[in-house]
This record gives C-alpha cells, sequence and structure tokens, in this order.
C-alpha cells in the first residue's frame, strides 16, 4: 500500500511492461509455485490487463492515496495508535463480507471483532481463495452477490 501512495508510482508499475504489477499477480495469488498467479494468470488475462493500464495507472494509485490510513513504515508511528470512535466507523446496513482465507495482503485476522462494526454482516470465507479471488472464484462471487441483493 505504502508503494502504491509514492508520487512516482505509476512510473514504476509500467516499467518493463509492468513488471511490478506482475509480481503482485503472481506472487499474492501462489498458492502452488508451479502456478505463478494461481492458473488464471493466462497471456489472455494478461493482455487484457496490460491494455487497461495502458490507459494508466493513476486512478488504481489514488485509490491508496486518498485513503489516511496506511500500514506503519516504523516502530511509533502515529497509525499504530490511532483510534477511532465506535460511531464513526459502524456499518449500519447489511453487509456481505467475501473473504479470502488465502489472502497474503489481508489475512483472516483482520475480521476480527469486524462484527462489532458491521452488526448486520453476513460474512463468507473462501478457504484457498487469495487475494485475486474475483479471478479466481468468479461465480462465487456473482452467486453471492446475487443471494444478497435478493435478501
Amino acid at each position: 500500500m505504502n508503494f502504491l501512495c509514492r508520487p512516482d508510482a505509476e512510473v514504476l508499475l509500467a516499467e518493463n511492461d509492468y513488471a511490478r504489477l506482475w509480481t503482485f499477480f503472481e506472487r499474492m495469488g501462489a498458492i502452488d509455485p508451479a502456478h505463478p498467479g494461481g492458473g488464471w494468470l493466462t497471456q489472455a488475462v494478461r493482455d487484457r490487463y496490460r491494455e487497461a493500464w495502458g490507459h494508466g495507472l493513476a486512478g488504481g494509485c489514488n485509490y491508496y492515496r486518498a485513503s489516511p490510513l496506511r500500514p506503519p513504515m516504523k516502530p511509533g508511528d502515529a497509525i499504530a495508535t490511532l483510534q477511532l470512535p465506535a460511531e464513526m466507523v459502524t456499518v449500519r446496513v447489511p453487509t456481505l463480507v467475501i473473504w479470502a482465507e488465502a489472502d497474503t495482503a489481508l489475512p483472516p485476522a483482520l475480521l476480527d471483532g469486524l462484527e462489532h462494526y458491521v452488526p448486520q454482516m453476513r460474512l463468507v470465507r473462501v478457504p484457498g481463495a487469495t487475494h485475486w479471488i474475483i479471478h479466481e472464484r468468479p461465480a462465487l462471487i456473482a452467486q453471492e452477490i446475487d443471494r444478497a441483493l435478493a435478501a
């Protein structure tokens, strides 16, 4: 996250045919080292990403830049002791959370206590899915969204 907030992130991400971006996909989704990207990162998918990234990377980086919440860079960073009042962060509408349990960027421990802030949460845990769950399990994602909207 901190890298993606850098002012030069777009330039660095685009270098060498998006080498850093491919690494995000290959390492964060590789449960089996013999299949970087979990097998879904085919040449056709790469071509579609390359085409989209060719329109610019600022939007994706700005997503991370917009948040004041980032992982601490060193011990003692103020973010490590930040306290937000519950009324400021409580979600009071029915909420579907689909969680990839093999995600290395967003580990399942981040769910601990979430029900206190999202009391109307329906949690769907997906064992073996990684950060790229939308590619790995698109039918499951669509099915759960349909189910949530029908409720």
